[in-house]
């Protein structure tokens, strides 16, 4: 698949917790071509591979995130827009699920190319959307609550699912920590201060921002969102 920057496409998927931003990722993975880039899920893997031993970048890294704290934004940052090229010149559309997660991350500073610049420059201005699903907050507060996910793969459980056990892998199913109801209405209003800003950053340096209901169906949203990205 050749490096076509008019064809291809990248997408911004923004969501409060539980409105299915990984499900419409996924799907699309699934139905035209894209790249799934989850941020958090490159950043550990990136961290846990042999060469992270070796490199002495990536261990002050690893010793930040084993600890719980915030890998260094400036390096986070170099990684994913490195690998967001590499995926760019491979051929394949890209899609992100909840990041950007910073305005940092987003748009950089004086001295440093921000992911949206890096992306507008890789697949053009006309072809990237940010897609923003909309539930509200008590919608997201009961998917989250109700929500089990594999302990080995990471796969959640559908609700009306009657597996003990994931059926991917066969791992136990555990709730997330995260996922109870206090935190769930800190993380909604983690989402609005956060994200917020970097939508409406994006709105003035007139990118396409679609807005669609979560509250249906995952395919049925899926169905929205195709048709608002325009995609056959």
């Amino acid at each position: 698949m050749g490096y076509n920057m008019n064809m291809q496409k990248a997408v911004i998927i923004y969501g409060p917790p539980g409105s299915g931003k990984g499900t419409q990722a996924d799907l699309l993975v699934r139905k035209f071509s894209f790249i799934h880039f989850d941020t958090g899920r490159y950043i550990e893997a990136l961290l846990r591979s042999p060469e992270a031993k070796k490199d002495p970048i990536l261990r002050r890294e690893k010793k930040l995130f084993d600890s719980g704290m915030l890998c260094t934004p400036e390096w986070v940052l170099k990684v994913v827009r490195e690998e967001a090229t590499r995926i760019a010149k491979a051929g394949y559309n890209i899609v992100f699920s909840g990041s950007p997660r910073t305005l940092f991350e987003a748009f950089g500073d004086k001295h440093t190319k921000g992911l949206v610049e890096t992306l507008a420059a890789l697949y053009g201005v006309k072809n990237m959307s940010v897609v923003l699903l909309q539930v509200n907050d008590a919608t997201s507060i009961k998917r989250n609550s109700h929500r089990l996910v594999c302990s080995v793969c990471g796969l959640p459980k559908l609700e009306s699912a009657k597996l003990p056990h994931c059926p991917l892998c066969a791992g136990p199913m555990r709730t997330r920590s995260l996922d109870n109801a206090d935190v769930i209405k800190v993380r909604l209003q983690q989402y609005r201060e956060r994200t917020y800003p970097i939508v409406a950053g994006m709105k003035n340096l007139k990118f396409n921002i679609v807005k669609v209901n979560g509250e249906p169906l995952p395919y049925k949203v899926s169905e929205k969102v195709v048709t608002a990205l325009k995609l056959k």
